[in-house]
């Protein structure tokens, strides 16, 4: 899947509450721009070309290229695809997503005499590009004759010392122990005097599917400008917005004779997060000789001051005595969440006017990621980011070739992997392939994109259960129409 980051991260050893993780925070850290159909053809690999608009979300100092003024629009169809294994048996999910790349105008004015000095030119762009799609369905099946996800819930009441009344399980475990207590599915045991469930030792089919949707579009205010036709710099002031929806549902049924009242139970969840935030990008290019170019570029943390978390859950158990169901009640929380800082370094060579190689490195540090609020404490999920996440090695390359009016782009990009140890999120793998035409008031490019990224994803506590091996592939077709004027 793309994006990672994303793309989808599901690191929780229960899933309830829906409480901010670390893996909330990673989830909005993550970027992977669509923007253009070049700059996706370049595989990203555009901080030291420059002259497209996807750059002033990179490296605003692209923007210093422009010579003249353009209106470009970037719409995309994406076909996401999710392969899983868990105990064995293998299922396949696919969904296909409509979206936008990127949308924006580029203002160019004067300087464009090549026999003058100083400034040659002044760029004004503003318009939206997308840093992450969330657009994706997964679907894991397998049996489970070891325990059920109710074990876990039993053995959390069973170690509670002094004992829990039913009116704590409702105040402690809203949203997930609770709907079960209430529909049945865990009841106390008044001859051995403790918690438990109809199926504690597994014989149960356990599936799960989760639909995700929503997007990081980011909406980008820059200037840029050129100096002598050596150096090119500018900033972006980026407004990030959040939309992102989880909706789940977990199911186990009864594959065991030896189990008798007990035959089936659904756990639905929902989950809905908005939130706006504000960063600075600064960059620059720097062209010592017609044959290279040099870019560099810092993007501040990003700071999201109004983040909202809206959840609720539902669980149903069915016996063979009748069918109940329970509600957990609305949930609902503002906090604020700060993202990594970015710098990022790249050079290109100009191969006359026929071609030119490029190749960039990304430093971003995601356990620099912050919650807070002034309604709770999140010193704990803050150290568990610092202590699970890392910076890992994200570098892209690309090429163009030019055949008179045509263009012929190819780019690779890898994202290494953010945790510090394990493998529960895997490198993420990006190649494309692309075209363009060139005409003097108009252009035309467009670009197959490849994402590949896996993970190991478990129902609940990894300690009980095994892993569903997931693998997650997009496949995405941009085209970019653009005008100069």
């Amino acid at each position: 899947m793309k994006r990672l980051l994303i793309i989808m991260l599901f690191l929780s050893s229960f899933p309830n509450l829906f409480s901010q993780t670390a893996a909330d925070a990673l989830r909005y850290s993550q970027i992977l721009y669509d923007g253009s159909a070049r700059y996706q053809g370049l595989g990203g690999a555009m901080g030291a070309v420059g002259g497209d608009f996807s750059c002033i979300a990179t490296n605003p100092g692209g923007l210093g290229l422009y010579t003249s003024s353009e209106f470009t629009f970037s719409p995309a169809i994406r076909l996401e695809n999710s392969n899983s294994d868990y105990n064995t048996e293998t299922n396949n999910s696919n969904r296909l997503n409509a979206g936008l790349g990127d949308l924006g105008l580029v203002f160019h004015l004067g300087g464009n005499d090549k026999n003058s000095s100083g400034f040659k030119g002044f760029n004004f762009a503003f318009g939206v590009n997308r840093e992450n799609d969330f657009n994706n369905q997964v679907f894991m099946e397998g049996t489970n004759n070891k325990n059920s996800i109710l074990t876990g819930y039993v053995n959390t009441l069973n170690n509670i010392p002094g004992g829990i009344t039913s009116q704590m399980i409702n105040n402690n475990y809203p949203f997930d122990i609770a709907p079960a207590y209430n529909s049945n599915l865990i009841y106390y045991d008044t001859v051995n005097h403790k918690y438990t469930n109809d199926a504690p030792n597994g014989g149960v089919i356990q599936s799960k599917s989760v639909t995700t949707q929503g997007s990081i579009n980011e909406f980008d205010f820059a200037f840029g400008t050129n100096y002598n036709d050596h150096l090119y710099f500018g900033a972006t002031i980026g407004i990030p917005v959040i939309w992102y929806t989880e909706n789940t549902q977990y199911k186990e049924v009864k594959n065991d004779t030896a189990i008798h009242y007990f035959q089936s139970m659904t756990y639905n969840q929902q989950l809905e997060t908005h939130g706006t935030g504000i960063n600075l990008k600064l960059g620059l290019i720097y062209r010592p000789a017609d044959w290279v170019r040099i870019g560099a570029a810092i993007h501040t943390p990003t700071y999201y001051g109004n983040m909202r978390d809206n959840w609720s859950s539902d669980m149903t158990g069915e016996f063979t005595f009748g069918t109940y169901t329970a509600y957990s009640p609305l949930g609902s929380f503002d906090y604020q969440l700060v993202t990594p800082f970015r710098a990022i370094g790249s050079v290109a060579f100009i191969i006359g006017k026929i071609g030119l190689i490029s190749g960039e490195y990304e430093y971003v540090n995601y356990a620099q990621s912050n919650f807070s609020s002034s309604d709770a404490s999140f010193s704990a999920v803050n150290t568990e980011i610092k202590n699970q996440y890392k910076s890992p090695v994200n570098v892209r390359f690309g090429t163009e070739w030019r055949i008179k009016r045509f263009r012929i782009r190819g780019g690779f990009g890898y994202y290494g992997s953010p945790y510090q140890t394990g493998n529960n999120i895997t490198e993420m793998y990006v190649a494309s392939i692309g075209w363009g035409y060139r005409a003097r008031h108009f252009f035309v490019d467009m670009t197959y994109q490849w994402t590949q990224t896996k993970e190991d994803y478990y129902f609940y506590d990894p300690s009980m259960v095994n892993p569903s091996l997931n693998t997650y592939n997009a496949n995405n077709l941009t085209t970019t129409f653009g005008f100069r004027f």
